[in-house]
């Protein structure tokens, strides 16, 4: 394994050397005005920019199972704020920069009357992925970014390296509070006409709740980290690789595919074509599969979706269909590279806000959704409302021998108002409110692999960017 890991890093260096021959050569060459003016760039060209955050939330969930009283009780209640800096450098000799940013986090308030568990993903839950939780948040401060970047041939050629968010379509990405997630790694990628590549490969990754990198792992947290992180379970590196060609027609389709060392391969295809009608009516057919090599997944699990979307004048409509298959110990469709929640994440498009991740084995699940601007009425503009639901059914339990009949819904409901001009232009604010319902709640959360007992879940957010330079 050694030998391997000294190869891919010995080819990393000669390809990195190769890219900035270029680049080291008109450095050395130039002593002028030209040499300076090129390396001006660098901080000429950069940008200074972060937002403050504000999230307060009330989620309430039904005590279920032969244990429970059925009825709702506190499972989260707090108010969370953020500041993040974020400082985006120019390109010195249009070849090299540097991205760096951090934030800091603190619970303004905690509700621990009934002494429940307040861990919640917009402060730090621990140190990092693997360290045993105590229950209880904690404010501090993390780096979301410190990476070198680089472009070559007018930007058809970028990459970058060191701590750093990676996309590969469909396989790779980061987990969001109001900041990304970050791994420990890098990534090229090329833009040719229609054409896109991309290649990224990491080490390690922290979720925006933790505060340092950790290793990747076959194994959940909730283990312990002397379970999760032994040489049987211990992942070395991810990758993933995509490409993506779009036609003139409107059509684009997308190939990936990823791989966590030792442990599952991963695919992804994306057929998207934009009609010219509905004033623009998106449509694509998505594929999402893995397997594994222990008996995580038996065979090949697989997600597969449908999706719409248009606007009509101040409307805008949403409509999306899953379908999950993924027989196996793990019982649902888990869009990235690891097991663990947070140790590692995908790149799956399909997202509804509707608690649940509609991914249970056997589970056909539709979404729909409208949204009304309100800036054609008097008084009202930067006003947005929405309503959406969701319907899923005919999960099964990881015990095959048990019908077909897990299902769930939920019903959500938005009101946005963005600040218009004056001091506070740009700033967002946001009321998410979701009735979620499992129809199995006497049966107890987790009865179905990821699927807790219904809720009631309010969250509001303040979201105010600004620019310093």
């Amino acid at each position: 394994m050694e030998k391997v890991i000294f190869k891919r890093a010995a080819l990393s260096s000669a390809v990195i050397a190769a890219l900035l021959a270029p680049g080291l050569a008109f450095a050395a060459d130039e002593t002028g005005p030209a040499y300076q003016a090129a390396a001006s760039k660098f901080y000429e060209e950069g940008k200074l920019n972060g937002g403050l955050f504000y999230f307060q939330r009330d989620r309430q969930r039904i005590q279920g199972g032969e244990d429970g009283d059925g009825k709702y009780h506190s499972n989260l209640s707090h108010a969370t704020t953020q500041l993040a800096l974020n400082y985006n450098s120019g390109y010195a000799w249009d070849v090299v920069g540097v991205d760096v940013g951090g934030f800091g986090a603190y619970d303004l308030s905690v509700d621990e009357s009934n002494g429940v568990n307040e861990e919640n993903e917009f402060t730090f839950i621990g140190t990092k992925w693997g360290d045993k939780m105590d229950g209880l948040s904690e404010g501090g401060f993390s780096l979301s970014n410190a990476a070198l970047k680089l472009k070559f041939l007018d930007g058809a050629i970028t990459a970058k390296g060191g701590l750093t968010q990676l996309y590969v379509p469909g396989i790779l990405g980061v987990n969001w509070s109001y900041q990304p997630g970050t791994y420990r790694g890098g990534q090229i990628e090329g833009n040719f006409g229609g054409l896109y590549l991309t290649y990224a490969i990491a080490d390690e990754y922290k979720a925006p709740w933790f505060k340092e990198t950790a290793g990747f792992s076959k194994k959940t947290m909730y283990a312990g980290s002397d379970v999760a992180f032994n040489d049987e379970n211990k992942i070395d590196y991810i990758h993933g690789l995509a490409a993506r060609y779009t036609f003139e027609g409107g059509t684009a389709i997308t190939g990936s595919f990823g791989q966590s060392e030792g442990y599952m391969d991963s695919y992804h295809f994306k057929l998207a074509h934009k009609f010219d009608v509905l004033g623009g009516l998106n449509t694509s057919y998505q594929f999402y599969g893995s397997t594994t090599d222990n008996d995580d997944y038996d065979g090949l699990a697989w997600q597969q979706a449908l999706t719409a979307s248009w606007a009509m004048g101040p409307y805008g409509f949403r409509t999306e269909a899953l379908y999950t298959k993924a027989d196996g110990d793990l019982g649902n469709y888990l869009p990235r590279l690891t097991t663990g929640y947070a140790n590692s994440q995908g790149a799956n498009e399909l997202w509804w806000d509707s608690r649940s991740d509609w991914n249970e084995n056997g589970e056909i699940a539709l979404f729909a959704g409208v949204t009304r601007s309100l800036d054609d009425l008097v008084g009202a503009p930067g006003w947005t409302v929405g309503v959406s639901g969701a319907y899923g059914w005919g999960a099964q339990n990881g015990d095959k021998s048990l019908p077909k009949d897990g299902e769930e819904w939920a019903a959500n409901f938005d009101v946005m108002y963005t600040v218009q001009d004056g001091k506070l232009k740009g700033t967002l604010f946001k009321l998410h409110y979701t009735d979620y319902n499992n129809k199995q709640d006497e049966k107890g959360s987790w009865y179905y692999p990821n699927m807790f007992t219904s809720e009631h879940d309010v969250k509001f957010h303040i979201i105010m960017p600004f620019t310093i330079l």
